[in-house]
């Protein structure tokens, strides 16, 4: 247990209340209890519960309960904010109030608080509790990521990037002699124009004769041979880059798919999709525009500069340093303006990324737009995200258009110095004309990538931060995994154990509470409860789409978070409630729980779905196409096949949440008879939003507010009218007014 560091001012008033106590748990509140923005602290020592309201750095005690007196305590989510309450002789009373931003602080207090009710040992709660904020700025870390996007190390990023090139060793070798064969027959060119001007066209002092004129048809047959040979080592570099660029951008997207196949739901749960379309489409072609032109461009531009350093050095090297100073200028500005830049190349990115989000959503709910005549608001809605996505592009393009063009002044600036400064030394005899004729050449061939890379600030700014995007998602640690000592299971039982399961989609905000029953072996359980209970996350628990927050659930007396990931699914067969079908045929969406049946199981399967009937009236049977999420079929047909694929599967467990919620009483009928024969031999759970479809299990949970209130068979919670009686008696009286009023 951490120690406990109180403020001072209410460390002495605690020390002069309770003298030789000690506090295991304490937290401050931002609200007091008028619910008003204040200080005021929640404190736990052995024996006492006390609250204080800090008013002028003075704390004045509120309250102060015996820990023995309190029956209950938990957290009660609020609008915006939350309460601590407890139970004391019956009576409910609220200890303390905090804005939403104190949950998990608030959360981890009150789990501390029961153990030390129920005399248990304190520790610490995993790092999830605690919000993560960087080191080195301060602010807080996506909960999803492991570093800080605002502090990343962008030559780190740039390393990485690279390092995907390294099964290209080979093709980089290549690009690398390409581009240093182009670079040096490049150089030849502005020296010829020297010879031609000082040595070939240059008369002879006494006679005025062109004594050296012969040599013009060679002269002008090696500027070619040069000219054509700096192209076609400028066309094999490129291919070879453009090679290297696109292979390496294919591991790269698929690195980041495999990521996401890998990723918990509980990450999806926090990302549009839109958002997510954008990093595995978008971002990895900025990355490939990097690639392809950036890192062939760059070491082109580094050969340049070398090579081109030396004949300037050769040529003069007093007018060298006079060039060197618009080049320094040009480095100190782009130091300047590259956050600047890159600030705003954010901002356009993030709210681009909004937009496709929009669109991704739009385009996903047309149905239900169309239906309620919403398209005016969803153009509302989209002229809002596309006007701001307008003004953070015309933001950026009028910084550029500011610093673009100074950058060019700086750059061409050293021009001006070399005719200027040149011309000065022709006339005094310390260069000649055709010194500073290949000067200027040679100078155009130095400033030509330093003028590109100043273009491409825009490219690489995209891509370094596309990159950082992209490995954001390779880094983000799934939430369910495999344990390092996962054990294979490789048939089951089917006895699934509950065992004080406690879990939050938020940490801080639990769906489930204390849950604790057993499923035995080919036991049919129906879950029972109110829109929210919390039925279809027992079922994505018991899945492992989540892993429990506290408590544990077993499988044949073993931890689900031991068993391989890999084997638990396949042995669990689910139907949910949202029926989603891939685009393509009925035949291979039935086949997708086992890609390696034959013909006759799929059969066998949708005649126990009862699905076969209607496949075969279609025009193309099993090869029907059901189009995008199965939007061609009825709801009733989505479902239907959606159970063919799960008998398909031949599961130890079944999990049907709401199977027959989109059938007619006709079809339902149907599919029940085939229920029996699908659940008999193996451990089931089910969902029904029409209670009397459940009278054929073996037991049933009533669930209410996350917690497990009555268990029994139809009949047995009928008579005990409790809860069930209660829900069964409703949707028995709305079914008869629905009656009548057809």
């Amino acid at each position: 247990m951490d120690r406990i560091i109180l403020p001072e001012y209410l460390k002495k008033t605690f020390e002069d209340h309770f003298t030789g106590e000690k506090a295991y748990v304490a937290v401050a509140s931002d609200l007091t209890s008028q619910i008003t923005y204040g200080e005021e602290w929640l404190l736990a020592t052995e024996k006492e519960l006390l609250t204080y309201s800090i008013v002028n750095n003075k704390a004045n005690l509120i309250s102060s309960h015996n820990l023995s007196d309190i029956k209950a305590i938990e957290n009660i989510n609020l609008t915006g904010s939350g309460v601590v309450e407890i139970n004391v002789d019956s009576k409910s009373q609220r200890l303390i109030y905090y804005s939403n931003a104190k949950s998990s602080d608030f959360a981890e207090a009150v789990e501390d608080i029961k153990a030390l009710i129920d005399g248990k040992p304190l520790e610490r709660r995993d790092k999830e509790w605690k919000r993560k904020i960087c080191e080195i700025c301060q602010s807080p870390i996506p909960e999803d990521l492991n570093k800080c996007p605002r502090c990343t190390d962008k030559t780190k990023t740039f390393r990485r990037i690279l390092s995907f090139s390294r099964p290209y060793a080979k093709l980089l070798s290549l690009i690398f002699l390409t581009l240093v064969a182009e670079t040096c027959l490049g150089l030849i060119t502005p020296y010829m124009s020297k010879l031609f001007i000082d040595v070939i066209l240059k008369p002879e002092a006494k006679t005025g004769l062109y004594i050296n004129a012969r040599w013009i048809p060679f002269a002008a047959l090696a500027l070619l041979t040069a000219y054509i040979g700096q192209n076609i080592f400028s066309s094999l570099h490129l291919r070879l880059a453009g090679v290297v660029g696109h292979k390496t951008v294919y591991d790269v997207r698929a690195a980041i798919y495999e990521k996401l196949q890998q990723l918990s739901l509980a990450y999806f749960d926090k990302h549009q999709t839109g958002a997510i379309m954008a990093r595995v489409n978008q971002d990895t072609r900025e990355l490939q525009y990097l690639l392809v032109d950036f890192i062939p461009l760059s070491l082109e531009s580094l050969f340049v500069l070398i090579g081109v350093g030396v004949f300037l050095t050769i040529l003069s090297w007093q007018l060298t340093l006079f060039v060197l100073l618009p080049i320094v200028a040009t480095v100190i500005f782009f130091k300047k303006i590259f956050a600047k830049v890159r600030l705003a190349y954010r901002r356009y990115y993030h709210r681009r990324s909004r937009l496709n989000a929009l669109v991704n959503d739009s385009l996903s709910g047309i149905r239900v737009i169309k239906a309620f005549g919403q398209e005016g608001e969803e153009l509302n809605k989209f002229d809002v995200k596309s006007s701001s996505f307008k003004d953070a592009g015309i933001d950026f393009e009028v910084k550029w258009s500011l610093y673009s063009p100074t950058l060019q002044l700086l750059i061409m600036s050293g021009t001006v110095l070399v005719w200027f400064v040149g011309g000065q030394f022709v006339v005094g005899g310390k260069m000649s004309l055709g010194d500073v004729v290949a000067y200027s050449g040679y100078l155009a061939m130095f400033y030509r990538p330093i003028f590109m890379l100043t273009r491409m600030v825009e490219r690489i700014t995209s891509a370094l931060s596309a990159a950082e995007r992209i490995f954001d998602v390779i880094d983000t640690e799934p939430k369910v995994k495999d344990a390092t000592d996962a054990i294979e299971l490789s048939e089951i039982k089917g006895e699934i154990k509950f065992k004080n399961v406690t879990f939050g989609y938020d940490p801080y905000k639990f769906v489930i509470k204390n849950f604790d029953e057993t499923i035995r072996p080919n036991e049919i359980v129906g879950l029972v409860g109110k829109s929210g209970a919390g039925k279809s996350t027992i079922i994505n628990l018991v899945c492992r789409l989540y892993d429990v927050t506290k408590g544990a659930i077993e499988i044949d007396s073993i931890d689900l978070r031991q068993i391989k990931y890999h084997d638990l699914r396949h042995q669990i067969g689910v139907v949910l409630q949202e029926t989603f079908l891939f685009n393509g045929t009925i035949f291979e969406n039935i086949a997708y729980a086992k890609p390696e049946a034959s013909t006759n199981e799929i059969i066998e399967a949708s005649i126990a779905a009862n699905a076969h009937e209607f496949i075969m009236k279609k025009s193309d049977g099993y090869d029907t196409e059901v189009g995008e999420r199965g939007n061609r079929l009825s709801g009733g047909e989505k479902q239907r096949i959606a159970i063919a694929r799960a008998i398909l599967r031949n599961p130890r467990i079944l999990i049907l949440d709401e199977a027959t919620s989109s059938l007619d009483t006709e079809t339902e009928k149907k599919i029940q008879e085939a229920m029996k024969n699908l659940t008999r031999g193996r451990t089931t759970i089910a969902i029904a939003h029409r209670l009397s479809t459940l009278r054929n299990c073996d037991r049933l949970f009533v669930i209410d507010e996350g917690k497990l209130v009555e268990v029994g068979t139809h009949e047995e919670l009928m008579n005990k009218k409790g809860i069930f009686y209660n829900l069964v008696s409703i949707q028995t009286e709305m079914s008869q007014i629905m009656a009548l009023s057809e």
